[in-house]
């Protein structure tokens, strides 16, 4: 029992022995591998991803030209390199630094720039090769401009016999600075305060602004990137308008006497418009009168009539979609003639002062006249009243024109588009002194 013992005592002593020469062993073969290793093979290779590319532009040329980066086509870049095994664990994209080289750039631009890439802990890298290798910058001066707000509310209504009228919409503050690249900035022709909100409006309401819309020259339609805006929001007034859709009705100014205007037949186009007003006081008419004289009135008539010039003065907004009206004169039916008239059949009234005598000194004159085609060639020149009406005329000369008014006392429907004037001559009276001529003229104006 006792030599049983031993035996195995003596095993385990040995099984002990035995393990710690054998990791001895395994230690001496990984350090032998290591030195031969790193004697035979002092370098390794080795790729890293995802190192974050530098935007800094200090101390650049152009940074002193007041440049900055607008815009990068990459935010990172890759590379392979190779190293010493020992810095193999050092190297990462923490400890790599990519930066652009702007060389001597001075002036705003899009430039293909070179990418470089460096170690910051002092491990060292060779055979370096950066994926991107060049990369696309754009290079502007940033700088803040001014704004004149305009306001657009598309999605906001009038009730029932109102409007808005995006014109009169105005915004808190009226301008907005905006900062970004010159260039962009320059770009800029149109600037709106835009609310996208849902409403509709039975009277004036104030909202602020969602977005900014900028708009080119030619009205495309320019993105906010890169854009900064100060305020960022603004608030919109919007004032409610009362609307009322009016008629145009033709006005026949000075027509001749016993003439007929229900005669005229005209096309008017469009026939109606819409109206509004922001004033409580104004009262909106039923009807725009378009004022024609019958001397325009010639066979073929037509004219543009601009609406905001029957509006002038008044409290009145056009709200339609057109800025004209067209009156025309309906001429099936009519026909046109020429009559000649001797002074004998011209007369005067109104005479600017009784003291003178004033005689129509043209001997003819051509009378165009327009009425109904079954008509107008049983017109004759005993029919015509062609009448000299001196009243307000300036008879300072001893002999001036004058224009004529033509009416037909036989017919109502027959009118005149003649626009000729004839000399008049004024002399002074049988029996009355210049200086009693001259004094009526005096009496006459501290009369008047």
């Amino acid at each position: 029992m006792s030599i049983l013992k031993n035996i195995t005592k003596r095993n385990i002593k040995e099984a002990r022995s035995n393990a710690m020469l054998l990791l001895i062993a395994f230690v001496c073969a990984i350090a032998s591998w290591f030195i031969i290793a790193m004697t035979k093979y002092p370098s390794d290779s080795k790729h890293v991803s995802n190192i974050p590319l530098s935007r800094d532009i200090s101390g650049t040329a152009a940074a002193d030209s007041g440049l900055s980066i607008i815009e990068c086509s990459v935010g990172s870049v890759s590379v392979s390199l190779d190293c010493s095994r020992t810095d193999y664990n050092r190297i990462s994209a923490d400890s790599l630094k990519a930066t652009i080289d702007f060389k001597n750039i001075t002036v705003p631009g899009t430039y293909t720039l070179n990418v470089k890439v460096e170690s910051t802990n002092d491990a060292e890298i060779s055979n370096l090769t950066i994926s991107p290798a060049t990369v696309k910058v754009e290079l502007d001066q940033y700088e803040t401009k001014a704004f004149v707000l305009k306001a657009k509310v598309p999605n906001i209504s009038g009730g029932e016999n109102k409007a808005i009228n995006s014109a009169d919409i105005t915004c808190e503050p009226g301008e907005v600075n905006i900062k970004g690249p010159a260039s962009k900035l320059a770009s800029i022709a149109e600037c709106y305060a835009v609310s996208n909100q849902e409403k509709t409006l039975e009277s004036s309401y104030s909202l602020n602004s969602d977005v900014y819309q900028l708009f080119s020259e030619d009205g495309t339609e320019i993105s906010n990137d890169k854009l900064t805006f100060d305020p960022p929001i603004v608030n919109m007034n919007i004032p409610v308008l009362t609307q009322k859709t009016v008629r145009f009705v033709p006005l026949i100014v000075d027509p001749p006497s016993g003439f007929d205007t229900d005669c005229l037949n005209f096309n008017i186009t469009p026939e109606t418009i819409i109206i509004a007003t922001n004033n409580a006081e104004t009262k909106l008419p039923d009807k725009l009168d378009l004022k024609v004289t019958p001397k325009e009135l010639d066979i073929g008539f037509s004219k543009d009539v601009l609406i905001s010039n029957l509006l002038i003065g008044t409290n009145i907004i056009n709200m339609s979609d057109t800025d004209t009206v067209n009156i025309s004169l309906n001429s099936d039916g009519l026909a046109s003639r020429n009559l000649t008239v001797t002074n004998n059949n011209i007369h005067t009234t109104n005479a600017p002062n009784n003291n003178y005598d004033y005689t129509v000194l043209t001997q003819q004159l051509l009378v165009k006249l327009v009425g109904p085609a079954d008509i107008i060639n049983e017109v004759t020149a005993a029919d015509l009243d062609v009448e000299v009406n001196l009243l307000g005329a300036d008879d300072t000369m001893n002999q001036f024109p004058y224009e004529v008014t033509v009416s037909c006392s036989k017919y109502n429907n027959v009118w005149s588009v003649t626009n000729d004037r004839v000399n008049i001559k004024k002399t002074l009276k049988e029996g009355v002194t210049t200086q009693a001529a001259a004094n009526s003229y005096t009496t006459t104006t501290k009369t008047g």
